[in-house]
C-alpha cells in the first residue's frame, strides 16, 4: 500500500495524518504512540514533502515512546537548531525503519508545498494555530490543526499525481539495475544515477589538473579566454575563491560571459527576421554532457565499469529509435544526471576532475567552432552563445561554408549538431529569448514567456502572472495588442501573483487604509484598483529588518480563498507590464524624466501654495 503522510509538533501534543492512496480514507493520529506504529510495516512506502529533512525524524521519535514535550525538543532541535535529524543523540543509536519516499527531492530548491499549492491554484492554508503555543491544544486548536495537516496532505497527494512519470521512471530504473523499488523511489535522481553505475566513493586530490583535449584547437581561441582557465593551475588561489570567478570578452559583437559551470553571451534587445537572402539558425550539440563523458572519458572514476554508462546511452538511442517513448525517457534521466551528481560532494559519483574537464572542455569547443565561423564568413552576425549552442544569422550565400565548417566540427570533436531554421527571433537578453521556427513551431525561453510545470532540471512550477507572459507571446507572434489578449481573459488565475516569504522571514503583513495587518508568509495575491489596499512586507527573523516582498504592485488584494472574482483585478496593471516587458524585448527604455523641469514645476508649485497662505 501507498500512504501519504504528515506531522505537526507542539509543545504538549503531537498529530499525524495518513492518506490512503487507494482509499483515499484519512487516517489521523493524536498523541497515540501505539496507533503511529501500528500504520507501519515493511512492505508500505510513505510519501511526504520535506520527509527525509523532518518527518521520518518525528516519526521515528514517536515510535522510541517519545514524550510529547521530548518530541517537541526533538523538533525545535531540527527546526530551530538546523541540526540533522540523524545526528540526534538517541535517534542515531535507535532502530525503526519505514520506506519513505520524499516529493521534495529533485524539486527546484526553495519551492515550498504552500508555494506549490499557490501556483496549481488550491486554497493556501496556514495553521492559525501558533507552533510555540506553550499549552496543551484546546479541542477548537486541535480540530484546526487536523484540517490544516489534512489539507497539506491532500496537496502532497495532488503532487504526487503530477510526478506519476517520475516516479514511474525511478521505478522502471530500479528494476533495470536490479535495485529494490523502495530504494529507488527514496533515492534522489543523483542517488539512483550512482547505484545504477554502481560507483564506489573514492578520494581524489588532483581536481585540478585539468589537460586540453589533444584535438582541440587553443590556436583560435582567444589569448584572454585560454588565461581564465588556466588559473585552475594557480594552486595559489582556494578552490572555494577560483570556482567563483568568471570572465567576460567581446566576441563578434556580443559580450560572452565564461564560467566554471558554463558559458554564454547574447545580444540585447535584438529583433531580426529571415528574408530570401538572410538566413536565422540555431546550432545546439545534441546531448553535450554525455558525449562528452563518453567521448574524451569524462566519467567520474568512481565508477568501476564505464560500460555501464555507455549501454545506457546506446540504449537509449535506440529505443528512440524503435519508437520506445517510455524506455527513451527513462534513460534521459541517469545520462542528465551524471554530471551534476559528480561534482556534488556528498554523493559517490563525486570526482572534481573529469567534471571541471567536461565543463571546460565544452565550452571550448563551442568556442572554436564560434571562431571559425566568425572568422570565415564575413556576413555571419552572432546573435546568441551559451554552453552546447550558437544562434547567427547570415547571408544565404555563406550558408554551404557555414554547414562545411560545422560539418568539419563535427567529425573533429565527434560531437552532434542539431539545427533549427528560425523564421524570427526576439532577444530581450541572455537567459529571455522567442523565435519562430520556418515550421511555425514557438519556442520560449527564461521567466519572461515560460510558465507551468517545467522539469528540465529540477521540477518546478511558475504560474505567476501567466496572462502577462501570454500577451508578450501572442504580441510577438500573432501581432495581437497586449491589451486585446488581457482584456479578453477572464480567468482571475492567469493573473495571480505567489507572494512568499521564505523561512529567513518570521512575519509578513499588507498595509490597509495605514493599517499593518499580519498575514500568512505565503499569499496569492491580484493587482488591485482599490488604494485602500498596500503592498505586502517581511519581517526578517533575525534582525528585524522590514522589506517589501519583490515585484507585487502597490495596490494588493489578498484571495487564499479563491472567493473573488475577475471584476476585482486591476488589468491595466497587468497591460502596462506586458507593455514593459514587451518594450524589454525591443529594447526600447523608459523615458528618463526631464529633472530640471520637474525641479522648475516643484518650485512653481511651492510659490502658489506660499502666495495661498499668505
Amino acid at each position: 500500500m501507498i500512504f501519504i503522510y504528515d506531522c505537526e509538533v507542539f509543545a504538549h501534543d503531537w498529530v499525524v495524518v495518513f492518506k490512503n492512496v487507494s482509499t483515499e480514507e484519512h487516517t489521523v493520529i493524536y498523541n497515540d504512540n501505539d496507533a503511529l506504529r501500528a500504520m507501519f510495516d515493511e512492505d508500505s512506502i510513505y510519501i511526504g514533502f520535506n520527509s527525509k529533512h523532518y518527518d521520518t525524524f518525528i516519526v521515528k521519535g514517536i515510535a522510541l515512546d517519545f514524550t510529547p514535550e521530548e518530541l517537541k525538543a526533538l523538533n525545535d532541535w531540527i527546526i530551530v537548531g538546523g541540526n540533522r535529524g540523524w545526528q540526534h543523540p538517541v535517534l542515531k543509536e535507535a532502530r525503526f525503519y519505514f520506506n519513505n519516499v520524499d516529493l521534495m527531492d529533485d524539486v527546484q530548491q526553495g519551492l515550498s508545498l504552500k508555494a506549490i499549492e499557490a501556483h496549481l491554484g488550491m486554497k493556501i492554508k496556514e495553521s492559525k494555530v501558533d507552533f510555540n503555543i506553550d499549552r496543551p491544544l484546546t479541542e477548537d486548536e486541535l480540530q484546526e490543526v487536523v484540517r490544516y495537516c489534512t489539507y497539506d496532505v491532500d496537496a502532497t497527494h495532488e503532487l504526487m499525481k503530477l510526478r506519476k512519470d517520475y516516479l514511474k521512471t525511478k521505478k522502471n530504473l530500479g528494476l533495470r539495475a536490479g535495485i529494490p523499488v523502495t530504494k529507488s523511489l527514496a533515492s534522489t535522481n543523483a542517488k539512483l544515477t550512482a547505484l545504477m553505475l554502481k560507483a564506489e566513493r573514492k578520494e581524489w586530490d588532483d581536481g585540478r589538473e585539468y589537460v586540453y583535449p589533444a584535438n582541440l584547437d587553443t590556436s583560435i581561441i582567444p589569448q584572454p579566454i585560454l588565461d581564465f582557465f588556466e588559473t585552475i593551475h594557480d594552486k595559489s588561489i582556494p578552490d572555494d575563491v577560483l570556482f567563483e570567478t568568471s570572465t567576460e570578452i567581446d566576441i563578434g559583437g556580443i559580450i560572452c560571459k565564461y564560467a566554471w559551470g558554463g558559458g554564454h553571451g547574447s545580444l540585447t534587445g535584438y529583433f531580426e527576421e529571415a528574408t530570401e537572402e538572410r538566413i536565422l539558425q540555431n546550432r545546439d550539440v545534441s546531448s553535450l554532457y554525455p558525449s562528452l563523458i563518453e567521448i574524451y572519458n569524462y566519467l567520474s572514476r568512481n565508477v568501476p565499469d564505464p560500460e555501464l554508462f555507455y549501454t545506457i546511452k546506446r540504449d537509449r538511442i535506440r529505443a528512440k529509435h524503435e519508437g520506445d517513448k517510455q524506455t527513451a525517457k527513462d534513460l534521459k534521466l541517469p545520462l542528465n544526471t551524471v554530471s551534476g551528481a559528480q561534482e556534488n560532494k556528498y554523493n559517490d559519483l563525486y570526482d572534481p576532475l573529469p567534471t571541471r574537464s567536461l565543463r571546460i572542455s565544452g565550452q571550448l569547443f563551442l568556442t572554436v567552432l564560434m571562431m571559425r565561423l566568425l572568422n570565415a564568413c564575413k556576413t555571419i552576425k552572432l546573435i546568441n552563445f551559451n554552453t552546447d549552442g550558437l544562434m547567427y544569422s547570415v547571408d544565404k550565400s555563406e550558408l554551404p561554408l557555414v554547414d562545411e565548417i560545422c560539418h568539419a566540427w563535427e567529425v573533429e570533436t565527434k560531437f552532434e549538431l542539431e539545427v533549427d531554421d528560425i523564421r524570427k527571433v526576439w532577444v530581450k537578453d541572455v537567459n529571455n529569448l522567442l523565435f519562430i521556427k520556418t515550421n511555425g513551431e514557438v519556442k520560449t525561453v527564461g521567466g519572461y514567456l515560460n510558465y507551468g510545470i517545467s522539469t528540465k532540471g529540477a521540477w518546478s512550477i511558475n504560474n505567476n502572472m501567466v496572462i502577462v507572459k501570454k500577451a508578450i507571446a501572442a504580441y510577438f507572434v500573432n501581432g495581437t495588442p497586449v491589451e486585446e489578449t488581457i482584456n479578453a481573459c477572464n480567468d482571475i488565475f492567469q493573473f495571480q501573483l505567489i507572494a512568499k516569504a521564505s523561512s529567513k522571514y518570521t512575519s509578513v503583513y499588507q498595509t490597509v487604509e495605514g493599517e499593518n495587518v499580519p498575514t500568512q508568509k505565503c499569499n496569492r495575491v491580484y493587482a488591485t484598483a482599490d488604494h485602500r489596499y498596500g503592498t505586502l512586507y517581511k519581517v526578517h527573523g533575525a534582525s528585524g529588518r522590514i522589506a517589501k516582498i519583490e515585484n507585487l504592485p502597490e495596490h494588493c488584494i489578498i484571495d487564499n480563498d479563491n472567493e473573488l472574482s475577475i471584476n476585482a483585478v486591476d488589468k491595466q496593471w497587468y497591460i502596462t507590464l506586458a507593455k514593459k516587458h514587451v518594450n524589454d524585448f525591443l529594447g526600447i527604455k523608459p523615458r528618463k524624466r526631464n529633472n530640471r523641469k520637474i525641479n522648475s514645476l516643484q518650485r512653481k508649485i511651492l510659490k502658489l501654495l506660499e502666495e495661498a497662505a499668505q
